[in-house]
Parts: C-alpha cells; structure tokens; sequence
C-alpha cells in the first residue's frame, strides 16, 4: 500500500528513518539500500533484516519506500513498513508490526514464513496478517523472494521480487542483475501496481543499484 504524500513528508520522514537505523541498528544485521531512476519516478528502497535472541529466536524485519514523480509532486508516496517475529522454528513463526502509509498508520498481526539456503542462494520472506484499518480487518501479505547463484568468487547472478497485496492493490518490484562480491547488485527493475478498485495499473521501468551491507 503506497499513500500520496508531500516532497516534503517524504524528506522529513526519510531523514527520520536513515537516522533511527543508524542508531538501532545492530552491526550483524543485514542492510540493503537501492536506487531505481525509472521512466516515471525514482524509486528509493531499503530494507533490515536482523535475528537476535538466543538461538535467533526473534526477528525483525523494515521496508522502506520513497517514491519521487518526475511530472507532479502529488504522485509523490511513502510506505514504512515493520515486522517483528518470534521463531517457532527456521521456517515458521508469529509476528507483529505495522505499516505507516503517509499519515496513516496499520497496525498488523499474523505469522512469518521464511526460507534461507546456506549459500544464500535462494531465500523468500513472507508475512501473511491480518491489519486494523477503517475499523475493520483487512488482510494482507508482504513478501520478499530472491535467487542469487553466484559464477565465480566475485560474480554473481541476482533476482529479487518485494511484493505485497492487499485489499485495495497489489505491488511488485522485479529486479534482475548481477551481484559483485554480494556488496553490489545492479541490472533492469520493474515496479508494477495494480488497482483492484479501478483496474489501473501502473509501471515504472529502468536502471537500479543496490548496496548491501
């Protein structure tokens, strides 16, 4: 879910949470921050992800998204969104969190599905919930799925796919490229959004860059 908001809220809330990761975040985490220049907006992303708690049984997860349209300010839009798991076991676990989608916050609850091979090869995120919004249950999932074989010791290939449906609109942002040294992954990105109450959809296509700490 993606709300229009002002150049200015989205400035104000992205300082606000680059200064809150800075500061909470652990040194073992694993931090991803892109860039996207499409044919309609700049697509900024970041996303942690963090186990902590003996034997891992917590973990938290934000997704960060920052929208700029190169031909109205309007069609600027934000959307913060967070998950906190608690493991039942590697693959399977409870969660609770939130999204905050321009002034609007949703709380949500549910459970975590996740997959991490090894080699970090294959990995996928899952979070089906159930959210709190316009006093009623809406339910929603939010996910994150990713092959990356590498060729050699420095190169490799990298797709991901960030997804989330709800009960207004589904969203998908594709990326294919190659990864260097699993710092550095940069290719072709698609962020594709679908209306369910209208039918529009909506593209945006081109170039991205990604850091990965």
């Amino acid at each position: 879910m993606l709300l229009l908001v002002s150049q200015a809220m989205i400035d104000k809330k992205y300082y606000l949470i680059l200064i809150f990761n800075l500061i909470a975040l652990p040194s073992s985490a694993q931090v991803a921050v892109e860039v996207l220049t499409g044919n309609k907006q700049t697509h900024y992303i970041n996303y942690l992800e963090k186990d902590f708690g003996e034997e891992a049984k917590w973990n938290y997860f934000n997704l960060n998204r920052f929208t700029v349209d190169y031909e109205s300010k309007s069609n600027n839009s934000v959307s913060i969104e967070g998950q906190l798991t608690y493991n039942i076991n590697t693959w399977f676990g409870f969660s609770a969190g939130g999204g905050l989608y321009g002034e609007v916050f949703v709380p949500t609850a549910g459970v975590s599905i996740s997959l991490d091979k090894p080699d970090k090869s294959i990995f996928m995120q899952v979070y089906p919930t159930l959210g709190w919004a316009n006093r009623k249950l809406m339910p929603s999932v939010l996910g994150l799925l990713g092959y990356a074989p590498t060729f050699n010791s420095r190169w490799g290939l990298s797709t991901q796919v960030i997804f989330s449906v709800d009960a207004s609109e589904s969203v998908q942002l594709i990326r294919v490229g190659v990864d260097y040294q699993s710092t550095l992954q940069f290719g072709i990105g698609a962020d594709l959004q679908q209306s369910f109450e209208d039918g529009r959809a909506n593209y945006n296509v081109g170039p991205f860059i990604r850091f990965t700490f």
